[in-house]
């Protein structure tokens, strides 16, 4: 019945659906298009001002260790100060993308709708059957695939560079910290690609389950046009009414 219920969802979703939708906080979301925007702007931060931040904290790690008999607690204090004000632009930079990622594909969604409160709610049993539906199965498969590809690349960046990371203790301390932020460099590149490849396929499909859940069927579209335009009966009636009032008035 359910598959039959579906197949018949052949109308696309009026504006009145979507609003309801969007009023009850129903809109689509990309995990992968997040991530994609946040994983962008931390390697264009990095590629811009790490140079920069690291060399910043390097000099603030080695004023304090410098005197590391004598560290205070008041000296710890400092020292903790300033590496969050070096740290603190990156990382609220990286919080705002990660705020505003959703609405590039659903927008702003204002729904007071959902804080309201509904009975059926209260019953767990859709939160138990969610996983084993067919959307919950396809989205463990995605995140399980999602995983095993993340893993997979990392494994090779580590296997291109496994010898170059078992030089690094041989070479200066200045040497070694560019050649270990090339390899990161690298390896936040294929992740990044990857994540690339994921969002370029999720967004699309989030949004087309989501305009596809909220399809109507031909009887649903048609009662909605009645509502939106007036049943032709309560026409009818009145059309006859006021035929009867000029009549009347003409006598």
């Amino acid at each position: 019945m359910a598959e039959e219920s579906d197949y018949s969802r052949t109308e696309p979703a009026s504006e009145q659906r979507l609003a309801q939708a969007r009023a009850e906080g129903r809109v689509p979301r990309s995990a992968e298009l997040s991530a994609l925007l946040v994983l962008g702007t931390m390697a264009v931060g990095l590629a811009v001002w790490g140079a920069q931040l690291f060399d910043r904290l390097r000099q603030i790690f080695s004023g304090h260790f410098a005197q590391v008999a004598q560290l205070a607690p008041e000296s710890a204090f400092s020292l903790v100060r300033q590496s969050a004000v070096e740290i603190l632009p990156f990382l609220l930079a990286l919080f705002l993308v990660a705020l505003l990622a959703p609405l590039l594909l659903s927008g702003w969604v204002f729904a007071p709708l959902v804080a309201r409160f509904r009975g059926e709610r209260l019953n767990p049993w859709p939160v138990f059957a969610r996983p084993f539906s067919s959307g919950g199965l396809f989205d463990g498969f995605k995140a399980v695939l999602k995983i095993a590809a993340l893993a997979l690349l990392l494994f090779v960046c580590y296997r291109m560079n496994l010898q170059t990371l078992a030089g690094l203790p041989a070479l200066p301390l200045a040497q070694a910290v560019a050649v270990a932020g090339g390899v990161l460099a690298e390896g936040l590149l294929l992740l990044l690609a990857a994540v690339l490849l994921a969002a370029l396929f999720d967004a699309p499909w989030q949004w087309w389950r989501h305009l596809r859940g909220l399809a109507m069927t031909r009887a649903e579209a048609l009662a909605e046009a009645r509502e939106g335009e007036g049943s032709p009966e309560l026409k009818a009636r009145l059309r006859a009414r006021r035929q009867g009032m000029r009549q009347g008035d003409g006598e």
